[in-house]
């Protein structure tokens, strides 16, 4: 890392442009003057505008970009998360969906695989280690209709079938386990019926709760409140991973079958959040988010904000010197685009 540059939204942001140009053309081995490398480099500039005009106008005490600033900066932003009902219910969504996520087990089954395939009678290592290997395969191959068509199933009806899936999956495990958890050699059959329940357990998450969670937590959140709003859930998910982590090995030991009942149990919990709290998302603007959620204006706001941008990094101009027609609202189209690179480049 010593050896890597600044990326080019950090030297925007701290008033080094003309090295934030010379790293942009570099990493996409173009020269300084081409039309492309300037478009980015606009849209870049305006993410970076866009942000200190929604620093300077939400938090002004806070404006200049010292090192102790940026980081009170990060507790105030994430604090008036909890200041407006809208933004509460927000918060509740991302937290609460990312709890069960976390509590559905997943990662109980993808941590311990191997220790959970060998009490359901898979004694042989090869054998084990093979069917942890199909989890893997299973999760991959289940995830790919989910990416390809949730924005036309919708969020709601996915998450919720995807819940009862994984929850019907936990007890009948259960209901095996407890009826051949002490003679597993006589019952083969019966253990490899529960494996077949933990491999389609995997699948009901891999299409539903493993990527749609994480799409639900980006996408509820204004732009603005986007960063912190996904590190609240992205806080929730990893705080109780980690539980997760280290409570299942005393949960196989102790509770044996009991562990797949408490899983079972709180992921009829989950869909139950889901059914009856959470709002549907899909093919929502920014605006009809607020509305859904009781912030009525926030997303109008920001729209206006990234008009100014725009115009004062002159995007217009470069865009029709590109021979590229701006419509109306063709900025505020191009800020919301921006965003999501940004959050996904953030990612990465």
């Amino acid at each position: 890392m010593i050896f890597m540059p600044f990326s080019p939204r950090w030297l925007v942001h701290h008033e080094r442009e003309p090295e934030a140009l010379r790293v942009l053309a570099k990493l996409r081995d173009l020269p300084e003057d081409n039309d492309l490398i300037e478009l980015e480099f606009a849209e870049i500039k305006a993410q970076s505008l866009f942000e200190k005009k929604t620093l300077a106008e939400d938090f002004p005490h806070l404006r200049e970009m010292s090192a102790i600033n940026t980081a009170k900066l990060q507790f105030v932003a994430i604090g008036s998360l909890f200041k407006s009902k809208g933004m509460f219910k927000r918060v509740i969504v991302a937290t609460v969906t990312m709890f069960f996520q976390q509590w559905t087990g997943i990662n109980a089954v993808l941590y311990y695989a191997p220790t959970i395939f060998g009490k359901l009678g898979l004694s042989s290592n090869s054998v084990s280690l093979l069917a942890t290997g199909v989890v893997g395969i299973a999760m991959f191959l289940a995830t790919i209709p989910a990416v390809m068509y949730v924005d036309r199933w919708g969020r709601k009806p996915v998450l919720v079938i995807g819940a009862i899936g994984m929850a019907v999956c936990h007890i009948i495990i259960a209901v095996i386990t407890a009826k051949n958890q002490d003679d597993w050699e006589h019952h083969t059959a019966a253990g490899w019926a529960a494996v077949v329940m933990v491999w389609l357990f995997v699948v009901h998450f891999g299409y539903s709760w493993g990527p749609c969670a994480w799409i639900v937590v980006a996408e509820i959140w204004p732009l603005s409140n986007r960063p912190y709003g996904i590190a609240l859930g992205a806080s929730s998910n990893w705080m109780n991973n980690f539980i997760v982590g280290q409570v299942t090995p005393d949960m196989l030991e102790k509770m044996t079958y009991g562990t797949y009942i408490f899983f079972g149990l709180l992921t009829f919990g989950g869909a139950a959040f889901i059914a009856f709290y959470f709002p549907e998302t899909k093919g929502l603007t920014l605006e009809e988010m607020d509305i859904l959620f009781g912030s009525v204006g926030v997303a109008a706001r920001e729209k206006e904000r990234w008009n100014e941008v725009h115009t004062e990094v002159g995007m217009a101009e470069l865009l029709h010197r590109m021979g590229v027609s701006d419509t109306t609202g063709h900025s505020s189209d191009i800020a919301e685009k921006d965003e999501k690179a940004h959050i996904t480049e953030e990612k990465l």
